[in-house]
């Protein structure tokens, strides 16, 4: 499994880029989504191509294997989950580091926990899907 919150977050990017209608995400998209040099993305990528979380074809992108878009769900859905508690249900701003350093430590319990109380939303205040879990009907 990714053992590290910055792994985590480069396959949250690959999610997005599928969301976007990508088959396979660019290294310099990805360098740009999360504010990095080129280089040092395909460093990560290659960590995490080791690890079995991703496939990487040179001059013709990356995509997320199914160990990695197991992470990347997980990771998606915490998010969106916590933007829906903070927008919807606490009437607060999204607070964007917030929810990013909590995306990262939701167990499946506690996500489904949070999906229940939520009444099982399906978009997130952006407008975005909601990976269903367990919980959901």
């Amino acid at each position: 499994m990714c053992t590290s919150e910055i792994g985590e977050e480069y396959l949250e990017t690959l999610w997005i880029s599928e969301e976007h209608g990508e088959k396979m995400a660019h290294l310099t998209w990805i360098a740009e989504h999360l504010g990095i040099a080129a280089p040092s993305a395909l460093e990560m990528l290659k960590k995490l191509e080791k690890e079995g979380l991703v496939i990487y074809k040179t001059r013709q992108g990356i995509q997320l294997t199914s160990k990695g878009r197991k992470i990347a769900k997980r990771i998606i859905r915490a998010h969106r989950l916590t933007e829906v508690l903070m927008k919807e249900t606490l009437k607060t701003d999204i607070q964007e580091d917030s929810v990013c350093g909590m995306e990262h430590h939701m167990d499946e319990t506690f996500m489904d926990a949070l999906c229940t109380l939520l009444n099982h939303p399906t978009k997130c205040p952006h407008g975005n899907s909601i990976p269903k879990g367990k919980c959901c009907p």
